[in-house]
């Protein structure tokens, strides 16, 4: 009777351990960054290597220097290193090892919401009036409707080049997405590979969307079936065309985006590629001769993704990787716009919980958080809510997609449309437009300023506008600054305090798409002087980039476009000088030729130019592989499912059943 108690007991144990130890301990990552400052990694590997146990590849340098990105070939041995945190203990002992992080997944922050026509009354809600979170935008546009010389570089999904509501405000940008994505789905109920490229090849010049649908008669693991087409519904919010009588109103109707894809299946981006992605956008760290400089250099990043910390520690200083991202996009000038995450009332996940990160989260039309909010400050950095309706959704740009056959998931020619959101990841363009209408409205405000703005002129939140878990659920709790944020984003208020006692404002006409050579006359009468009037300006208009064109009237308000603008992407400048109080300000406006590929563009006169440029690189000679996918799929963890705890827990149940059997032997 012992004997078969003993070996009920064990049998039960190997039961128990099956089910549960994926909820206990989930196996080790298997990619990691690990950077080693400006000591050679090649030696430091080496050492990690040896105090692991296990076989380290190195698979790429990354464009943060000192880091590099390396594959565990195999697991660590049963009983030993069981857990990120072990791993990432160990790789730390190592000295001259600076920091390490698990190469984590990030999902797009984004609620799927039903599709709604009626874009236009919920976009009243947080561009017009009648709400308390309400922006009231229209009185923004009087003063600055943006300038073509601030660029945004949204990091997401890739872009619809060919959304009209789009056209004439995008550059070519790159796709980081380093992964292939097998072309089938796999995996265990019906979920399908995540993350990877989704297009067929790895990193390329071309960020076109190509869809993040799973293969036909897969699921991913947020339940989606569809392409979201998320970043060009992101990047709509901050810049989507105005007054073309279609689709919607972007918050600056003259920033130029910069399109950084970082994610492809199931909205899921590793956190090396968004590493890479921050350092090329920004112009800063190493440079690699494959992928060259990005010419453009963005003033403003918009990350909408977030994930919970693979390590269950907070985003501190430079102990991960993206921080160090952040920190360092910060001291090469640009503001870094993360989403806040949605996890209903939870604390801000990463990076926007980072040193650096200027987190975004939502906000009721009634001013207080939306559910699915994350919450929270970031300590001494900039957390502040931005509006969506009372059921908190944002209307964005989007594509029907191509819903059956071989290319079921990818765009459709003829599906350009608008939809209704809910998330995060719409907060975060809203945050990032309002910036770059700051940094139009004043050339010389520093980043410091922009923030302070913000942050000085931000509205308190209402009563109970909190959201607190309660004993059944979540329930509405009080806001401070340190449990919700700064307060909701007021762009009236936030523009007065940059603009201070009195600055002259170059208001330039709207970007656009131009349907014939010329005939195009471009209004600039909306610029004010220092006293906010609009009398006493000199005014100078320009050409600064594109094939040139034929214009006259470049010393009035209006400048008339003769010729020139077909199969041309043209930009205008115009300098205002204020004769009372001396004072300059210029803004630029982009007129595209309806025709023009904007992914492709290049002026003829710059055609022989070279942007090449050069850096140091790890005495590491990586090779990138294309096996496996993202290190972990879910919120950040680890990944590998915890396989190993199994067979961990299977071993110790059979020796306590072989240990009990000797005792009773005896």
């Amino acid at each position: 009777m012992n004997f078969k108690r003993s070996w009920m007991l064990g049998l039960l144990t190997v039961l128990v351990a099956s089910l549960y130890s994926p909820w206990v301990q989930a196996a080790p990552s298997q990619r990691w960054i690990i950077n080693t400052g400006s000591l050679p990694a090649a030696p430091l590997l080496s050492q990690v290597q040896q105090r692991l146990g296990v076989e380290l590849h190195p698979v790429r340098p990354l464009l943060q220097p000192g880091s590099v990105l390396v594959e565990l070939r195999k697991l660590p041995a049963l009983g030993s290193l069981q857990s990120d945190l072990a791993v990432a203990n160990a790789m730390r002992s190592v000295p001259g090892v600076r920091f390490v992080q698990p190469d984590f997944a990030l999902h797009r922050t984004e609620v799927p919401a039903p599709n709604d026509p009626n874009y236009a009354g919920n976009q009243a809600s947080y561009l017009g009036q009648g709400a308390y979170a309400a922006l009231n935008m229209r009185t923004v546009w009087q003063t600055t409707r943006g300038s073509a010389n601030v660029v945004i570089a949204v990091l997401d999904t890739g872009i619809l080049y060919d959304h009209p509501d789009l056209k004439g405000r995008l550059l070519p940008g790159y796709d980081f997405v380093s992964q292939v994505t097998p072309a089938t789905g796999s995996g265990t109920g019906g979920v399908g590979n995540e993350g990877g490229s989704n297009d067929g090849d790895g990193r390329d010049a071309n960020p076109t969307d190509p869809g993040d649908a799973p293969p036909p008669g897969a699921t991913c693991s947020d339940g989606s079936t569809t392409s979201s087409f998320h970043g060009t519904a992101v990047a709509s919010v901050a810049i989507a065309q105005a007054n073309n009588a279609a689709f919607m109103t972007g918050m600056d109707w003259n920033a130029k985006v910069l399109p950084v894809r970082v994610s492809g299946r199931c909205g899921v981006a590793t956190s090396s590629d968004i590493i890479d992605g921050m350092y090329w956008a920004t112009g800063s760290g190493r440079v690699d001769p494959l992928i060259g400089v990005n010419p453009n250099r963005a003033s403003i990043i918009n990350l909408s993704f977030a994930a919970d910390s693979p390590l269950g520690t907070s985003c501190s200083g430079d102990a991960t990787g993206l921080a160090q991202a952040i920190a360092d996009a910060r001291a090469a000038n640009a503001l870094v716009v993360v989403s806040a995450g949605n996890n209903s009332g939870g604390n801000l996940q990463l990076p926007a919980s980072c040193a650096g990160a200027i987190a975004a989260t939502a906000a009721q039309n009634d001013g207080r958080m939306a559910t699915y909010s994350a919450k929270g400050s970031n300590g001494p950095d900039l957390s502040i809510s931005a509006p969506g309706d009372a059921q908190g959704r944002y209307v964005g740009a989007n594509n029907s997609g191509i819903a059956t056959g071989s290319q079921r998931g990818q765009p459709d020619p003829a599906g350009n449309n608008t939809l209704l959101f809910r998330g995060t990841s719409f907060s975060a363009p809203m945050v990032a437009g309002m910036l770059s209408l700051l940094k139009a409205a004043n050339p010389s405000a520093s980043n410091t300023d922009l923030i302070a703005a913000l942050r000085n002129s931000a509205r308190a939140y209402p009563d109970n506008a909190g959201v607190c878990a309660g004993l059944f659920g979540t329930v509405r709790c009080g806001c401070t600054v340190s449990s919700c944020g700064v307060g909701l984003l007021n762009p009236e208020g936030a523009l007065g305090r940059v603009l201070g006692s009195g600055r002259a404002v170059a208001n330039v006409p709207q970007s656009q798409v131009a349907s014939s050579d010329g005939g195009l006359v471009l209004d600039g009468n909306l610029s004010t002087n220092a006293a906010g009037q609009a009398s006493g300006l000199a005014y100078r208009w320009s050409q600064v980039y594109g094939n040139p064109v034929r214009t006259s009237g470049q010393d009035t308000a209006s400048l008339s476009v003769n010729s020139g603008l077909a199969s041309n992407a043209a930009e205008f400048q115009l300098t205002v000088t204020d004769a009372a109080s001396g004072q300059t300000s210029s803004g630029v406006v982009r007129v595209v030729g309806s025709g023009v590929n904007e992914r492709t563009f290049m002026p003829a006169s710059a055609a022989s130019g070279s942007t090449g440029g050069s850096g140091g690189t790890p005495s590491v000679t990586p090779t990138e592989t294309s096996s496996g996918g993202p290190a972990s799929s879910g919120g950040g963890g680890g990944g590998g499912g915890g396989a190993l705890n199994q067979w961990g827990l299977l071993a110790l149940a059979l020796l306590l059943f072989w240990h009990r059997r000797g005792r009773l032997a005896r």
